[in-house]
């Protein structure tokens, strides 16, 4: 459509499209998407803004506000699978990087990259037996 000059429907599904980005790792896609949407689509749609929260969050390595960003939204059933899809795929990549850099890694940033705050009693705990 965009090569023929044409516009997208009013009813296109930005959210879905948008996360579709994502969800394939493509944060400069996503971003150039966010440019190119409408203002009026972008107020008239708050699950778009929900899921451009998401992308601002992995764009500037906020990793506790990616989780914040997960829940921070009621998703619509079309929506709600890719956002599933991309809390699974994103908590597996966290939990490799975390396994390479497991003695290197303060036990705050750990929680961060997993989105919990238990990590301290846990770290109180290890080092209380130690």
């Amino acid at each position: 459509m965009a090569a023929k000059g044409l516009e997208k429907p009013s009813d296109w599904p930005y959210a879905l499209h948008f996360l579709g980005h994502i969800y394939i790792s493509d944060l400069n896609g996503a971003r150039f998407l966010w440019k190119r949407v409408p203002s009026a689509v972008k107020q008239g749609q708050p699950e778009l803004v929900a899921a451009w929260k998401i992308g601002q969050c992995l764009w500037t390595y906020d990793y506790a506000g990616v989780h914040e960003a997960f829940k921070g939204y009621s998703w619509s059933p079309a929506v709600q699978q890719i956002v599933a899809a991309i809390k699974d795929e994103y908590s597996k990549k966290n939990m490799i990087l975390l396994s390479t850099a497991y003695s290197t890694i303060s036990v705050t940033d750990a929680a961060k990259f997993l989105e919990t705050n238990h990590f301290g009693a846990f770290a109180g705990n290890i080092c209380a037996s130690a």
